[in-house]
């Protein structure tokens, strides 16, 4: 960037210029008083998450009062569309996620639900969309592979491309995330730091692809994730100056603002604290810092202390600080779409399109046991939309239920115990449905099907993940390829072989 002030500033200016790169959480339904002084002090921006958010109109009182307090204050959210949102339930608009869209792979349709997202945050007042992943799953392990719209690097970025695209044609700036990429890691982030074991020739002949496809469709942001690439650096990717400055700032061109992930999560804080994690990604070249969905007052205090710490000590540019701040000035300038051209009904149409089934899906009893496997919860996950046996009582069948996940006392044995007393209680007059999402990722999951399918062939599954796992034994097998509140509506349309239209959720 050009026209850098290398004047020594006040200590007030100092304090603001580093609290002006930090992007903490709200933490309450409204605006807490910390948050007010924070703003007064020149904090960015802030993130309201999953807990933060109760219905559409608390989130334009909130959004509202953000904006109202100084100028060019930064709401941001995750709303990646699919499994990760946080408005589905709150005005927004349900569509499956990204590994739908890739299954599809339709630009347009890419292009299209992306505007639409746009759309909803522009009324509910959000500036920053931290969305799309465009992370290439080519790690079926990954645990963000429902989030990713595939494994073929191709596929990730056109599709990327188009995300962006439509996102900020509605004038939400949007942010490509987790450079440089970490699909080829089966560790969460938010646990470890992921290894992505490749060459720094590797990384730059096809590795980057989609983020120079986001980079290219004029992404307004991108995320650091906390990778570490050991042939490339010893550090996670957060505060690798190699992989910010060098490589993304350097050989890929962007001019952009470059945002961490959250610096909470222990794929960073078991490697630097936040103390030292905050100046030293600025220093690396980061512009933006997400502390993280738990992170207030006491941490944003934490962080201007240690950014001007860094200053005095000569680690981190008074200059560099500036720029970051310069960068995050022309974020939340995009003109804004008109509101009249929402449509909440693609996303049920796009449902419709990707969901498959293979055999005999329909429900022929009176009655239902839905077994459902849970997957380990993602810390990213905002609210589930409605689930499939909400929808299913909604439409008047009586249904039992069973839930277990990993940890769950016996819960295997507990299945098969369920099944066979409901089985044996109800015969063919009782339909039983395993729904389960991505079983392949977990190893308790996988004997259980197995049994489940060699003494109940009749049942019918429901996969709502990434179907690596092949159900087809079962009678029937459903794959809609996410769960959001559409994917499971598409799945019970095909449950009761209706052609009614499900009920669109008011926006």
């Amino acid at each position: 960037m050009t026209g850098t002030d290398h004047s020594e500033p006040t200590v007030t200016e100092l304090r603001r210029l580093a609290a002006g790169v930090l992007i903490p959480a709200v933490g309450r339904t409204v605006v807490p008083r910390w948050v007010e002084a924070r703003i007064a002090d020149g904090v960015g921006g802030f993130i309201p998450y999953g807990r933060n958010i109760t219905d559409a109109a608390q989130v334009r009182t909130m959004t509202a009062r953000l904006h109202e307090l100084r100028d060019h204050v930064l709401v941001a959210i995750d709303e990646e569309g699919g499994d990760v949102n946080r408005l589905e339930d709150a005005g927004g608009i349900s569509v499956p996620g990204n590994r739908a869209l890739g299954r599809l792979d339709d630009l347009d349709a890419t292009r299209e639900a992306a505007f639409q997202i746009g759309l909803s945050l522009v009324e509910a007042g959000v500036d920053w969309d931290l969305a799309p992943a465009v992370d290439a799953a080519v790690n079926p392990l990954s645990p963000n592979g429902i989030r990713c719209f595939g494994a073929d690097r191709d596929l990730v970025s056109r599709h990327a491309a188009a995300w962006v695209e439509g996102l900020q044609a509605a004038g939400v700036s949007a942010c490509a995330k987790h450079y440089p990429g970490h699909g080829a890691s089966g560790t969460d982030a938010h646990l470890g730091s992921p290894r992505i074991d490749i060459s720094r020739e590797e990384l730059l002949e096809s590795y980057l692809d989609p983020f120079r496809a986001a980079i290219a469709a004029g992404v307004d942001s991108i995320m650091v994730s906390h990778d570490l690439l050991p042939q490339v650096d010893d550090v996670p990717a957060t505060i690798s100056h190699e992989l910010l400055t060098v490589i993304l700032r350097g050989e890929l061109g962007y001019e952009g603002v470059i945002i961490t992930d959250a610096l909470e999560m222990a794929g960073i804080h078991d490697v630097a604290p936040l103390e030292v994690s905050a100046p030293a990604a600025i220093a690396a070249g980061a512009d933006a810092l997400c502390l993280g969905s738990a992170a207030f007052d006491e941490d944003t205090a934490t962080a201007i202390d240690a950014i001007v710490a860094a200053v005095h000590a000569g680690t981190l540019s008074v200059e560099r600080l500036r720029d970051a701040n310069a960068r995050l000035a022309r974020l939340g300038t995009r003109p804004r779409a008109d509101l009249a051209a929402r449509d909440a009904s693609i996303g049920e149409r796009l449902a419709e399109r990707v969901t498959e089934v293979d055999g005999d899906v329909v429900l022929h009893g009176e009655r239902t046991l839905v077994v459902e496997l849970q997957p380990t919860h993602s810390p990213a996950a905002g609210r589930a939309g409605s689930s499939v046996v909400d929808l299913l009582r909604q439409e008047g069948r009586e249904v039992e239920t069973i839930t277990i996940a990993g940890g769950s006392y016996n819960g295997a044995a507990a299945v098969r115990a369920e099944v066979g007393q409901f089985r044996g209680e109800f015969g063919d007059a009782g339909d039983v449905v395993l729904l389960v999402r991505s079983p392949h990722r977990f190893e308790w999951q996988r004997p259980l099907v197995d049994a489940l399918l060699t003494a109940h062939p009749g049942i019918v599954a429901v996969d709502m993940g990434v179907p690596e796992l092949d159900l087809s034994g079962f009678r029937g097998w459903i794959r809609t390829y996410g769960a959001s509140r559409v994917c499971a509506q598409a799945a019970v349309r095909r449950l009761l072989a209706s052609d009614r239209e499900p009920a669109v959720a008011a926006t």
